[in-house]
């Protein structure tokens, strides 16, 4: 797709390689008057940065196909799109979000594909399109530890390698910790992580690493 140019100024981000908008962006008030998020898609989230953190020390390979729950406005997405040169699509529950990743995956001269679903949606044969498996900001209510729970026995089933959730530590999250560990305490690792761009950030990591 062609590259949408937009110079940068005071409502603009860099961070790992890529450029972010933020609320008060003259683009993003535009596209508020046509799509308003109403799950919590109305901002980048802070926990994004320490999955592309993490991915800078353990990277995804080539051509890896990652599917990003509860994507919003898709920085990690586009991350792991243009800087890792991996399939990515964006999932998320609001389809009015979609109109922001696209306006994201443009700038960064990028292409992640939107999936309108909700996690109990995902079911196995479609989990197995995926190599792994991101989300950030996603455990905020208590409903979700159950359904990502299930969602993560899914992906195993259907044979995704990695999964890997950022979070500030919320009680919600702390609860899927303590399931996943007792679930699968070979592939389970937590880390406690920060991230420094585009200011410093610090949080949770669960990783799950089925293919170990």
């Amino acid at each position: 797709m062609p590259r949408l140019e937009v110079f940068a100024d005071e409502h603009m981000q860099h961070a790992y390689g890529i450029f972010l908008f933020t609320s008060k962006h003259p683009l993003v008030r535009k596209l508020k008057r046509i799509a308003q998020p109403s799950v919590h898609g109305h901002k980048t989230w802070s926990s994004s940065f320490l999955i592309m953190d993490y991915l800078q020390h353990f990277p995804l390979s080539e051509g890896e196909r990652v599917l990003e729950l509860g994507c919003g406005w898709g920085p990690a997405s586009v991350f792991c799109a243009s800087q890792q040169g991996a399939k990515v699509t964006g999932l998320d529950v609001d389809d009015s979000v979609f109109p922001y990743l696209d306006m994201m995956a443009a700038t960064n001269d990028c292409r992640v594909k939107p999936l309108h679903a909700s996690f109990d949606d995902l079911k196995t044969e479609q989990l197995s399109r995926y190599d792994c498996i991101i989300g950030a900001d996603i455990c905020f209510w208590e409903s979700l530890t159950d359904d990502l729970f299930k969602l993560f026995r899914r992906a195993k089933k259907a044979g995704v390698k990695r999964i890997i959730l950022a979070d500030p530590g919320r009680s919600t999250y702390e609860a899927l910790l303590q399931r996943c560990e007792k679930a699968w305490p070979q592939a389970f690792s937590h880390e406690h992580w920060y991230a420094l761009e585009p200011k410093r950030f610090e949080g949770q990591l669960l990783v799950l690493n089925f293919a170990a």
